[in-house]
Order: structure tokens, then sequence, then C-alpha cells
């Protein structure tokens, strides 16, 4: 699993595509779903290799800021992901400094 700053403003959010893709228009995406991803997540272990996300500052906001009132980073679910699964896949993290 590797979290990296993604430099491709060409890139938008997976999130907001998904959440806006109804107000699309003729294979066109929506303003609100065109917007840049500024992480990339790439997920890497025995069934599923390669696969890569895209989050936008809101969205990536939102998965860090649970219910309960707790922020749980992306960079402290990557490891804590890692101390969970260490032995029992490989996974391949690079965590921004």
């Amino acid at each position: 699993m590797a979290l990296l700053r993604n430099s491709n403003l060409n890139q938008y959010c997976d999130y907001c595509k998904q959440r806006y893709a109804h107000l699309s228009r003729g294979g066109e995406l929506h303003q609100l779903a065109r917007k840049p991803a500024y992480w990339k997540i790439v997920s890497e272990h025995p069934k599923r290799k390669g696969v890569i996300r895209f989050y936008c500052l809101k969205c990536a906001a939102d998965i860090q800021n649970w219910p309960d009132g707790t922020f749980y980073s992306l960079k402290e679910q990557l490891q804590d992901a890692l101390k969970d699964t260490a032995q029992r896949e490989y996974l391949n993290v690079e965590l921004p400094r």
C-alpha cells in the first residue's frame, strides 16, 4: 500500500465521481465530480494488486474524521494496517514525510 501526493491535475477524486455521477450528462462529468485528487493510494496485497484510489482534500478529511469525533489520519490507518497484516500478507508502504 502506498500513500502518495497526486501530481496529475487531470486526475479527479474517485469519491466525488461516485457522489455526483448522477448529475453528469452526456458522458461529461459534472463540475462537482471534477475535483482534483490530492492523494493517491495504491493497494497491493495478494488478492488485489495495484488497486489505485484518488481522494481530494475534502474526501480525505471525511475519511480521516470519524463519526465519534476522533481523527484517524491516513498515515495512521496505513501504519495500523501494516501492524495488523504484517504476518498475513505483503504490503509495500511508502508514507509521506
